[in-house]
């Protein structure tokens, strides 16, 4: 009795062991079946047949077209009969559990993101409302998929992304610094990263501080995307330029110029918020130029797109390329590639360099200033209209 026992505990300690033992007797039970009817049974001379049989058999679907006749085979198809019913109803609680526990860890911000070509959005202030609703108003025929990546409560962050239901919206929690965070948000496949000034879920760290660290993990992971970082203080922008950030916005830049403005010049701070503000109407675009108007100066292109749906071109976007000398650099490994190699290895220097300042803005660059095939149109548009000619 004893070594009943042990193994009666083996067996019901392991699932593995069940699951073993479970199929080795439906097995058992299937070739017993074949084997006494096969004798006085069609049904049974074919291996097929007898799959086709266990299947339906232990699935309790029943068509009736494959049947033993004799009294052990009934007997022992009841009793495989039985035996499926349960296994098949552990499998489908099993299988339910799983789907049940991704989709938990999925709204708990603790599951793997695995998308391609979504924006990111780092950290969680007052701002993060406005940002999404600018992500999803600038994108009204595709909006990109977004994911948010902090550390405040799950209630919280799914109150948020319940306001956006025609928006995509994911969720990772933890901390937005650490790269095995940032990976399970797939920011290597980005298309762009926001990140927002946010001192931690203690309240207690500097936001600039953060901001930094943020930017050097994910140009680590992938040194092409496009960030976009929210600071405090004026003197940190140096130093996040440095690190890699494309574009910085200084967090209440523009107080103090639309407080004065409503003194001084009545009016202007009502036209500022006019622009600025996401809604129908007015809307402030970044869009590129037609290939005829390149060479054209912005006097005629004004024109053009004034005619063209009414919109208003007050400005000129420069977007240099970037210059990589790795490509420069022959696949071979020849002497003078590897000694440039090497030079720039010990000077601490990336082969890639990005020419500073590789964007710049111009508004109202003169009347004679000519399109080039770098610069893209910043237009006052209305809202639901094709503001390229």
């Amino acid at each position: 009795m004893v070594w009943l026992t042990r193994i009666w505990r083996l067996i019901t300690r392991y699932k593995r062991v069940k699951w073993i033992l479970a199929l080795s007797t439906l097995i058992i039970l299937v070739i017993c079946i074949s084997y006494i009817e096969a004798r006085v049974n069609d049904h049974f001379n074919s291996v097929w047949d007898v799959v086709y049989f266990t299947m339906v058999t232990i699935a309790t679907v029943g068509y009736g077209d494959i049947t033993p006749i004799t009294t052990a085979g009934k007997l022992l198809t009841i009793l495989l009969i039985s035996i499926g019913v349960v296994i098949i109803s552990i499998m489908t609680g099993s299988i339910a559990s799983i789907l049940t526990a991704s989709k938990i860890r999925e709204g708990m911000g603790l599951k793997k993101i695995d998308l391609n070509g979504h924006v990111v959005i780092c950290g969680y202030n007052n701002n993060i409302e406005r940002v999404i609703i600018g992500i999803v108003a600038a994108n009204s025929q595709e909006i990109p998929e977004i994911v948010l990546v902090n550390s405040y409560p799950d209630a919280e962050v799914t109150a948020l992304i319940e306001r956006f239901p025609e928006a995509k919206i994911r969720y990772v929690s933890g901390d937005y610094t650490l790269e095995s965070t940032l990976r399970r948000a797939s920011v290597e496949y980005t298309s762009a990263a926001i990140i927002l000034a946010d001192s931690g879920p203690d309240g207690t760290a500097k936001p600039d501080d953060r901001t930094l660290l943020a930017t050097l993990t994910i140009k680590s992971l992938s040194h092409d995307i496009e960030v976009c970082a929210e600071i405090l203080d004026f003197s940190n922008e140096e130093h996040l330029r440095r690190a890699g950030v494309d574009q910085v916005v200084l967090s209440g830049e523009f107080n103090g110029f639309l407080l004065s403005s409503s003194v001084i010049s009545p009016g202007i701070s009502q036209v500022i918020r006019e622009i600025t503000t996401i809604r129908e109407g007015s809307t402030l675009k970044r869009v590129s130029f037609p290939r005829d108007m390149i060479g054209m100066s912005f006097k005629d292109a004004i024109v053009k797109f004034l005619n063209h749906n009414g919109s208003i071109l007050i400005g000129i976007i420069t977007e240099k390329k970037t210059f990589n000398m790795e490509e420069m650099l022959s696949s071979k490994s020849d002497a003078i590639d590897e000694f440039i190699r090497r030079k720039f290895d010990e000077a601490g220097r990336s082969l890639e360099i990005e020419s500073k300042g590789r964007v710049s803005v111009h508004v109202n660059p003169g009347s004679d200033y000519r399109i080039s095939e770098y610069d893209y149109a910043i237009v006052l548009s209305v809202e639901d209209r094709d503001s390229a000619p």
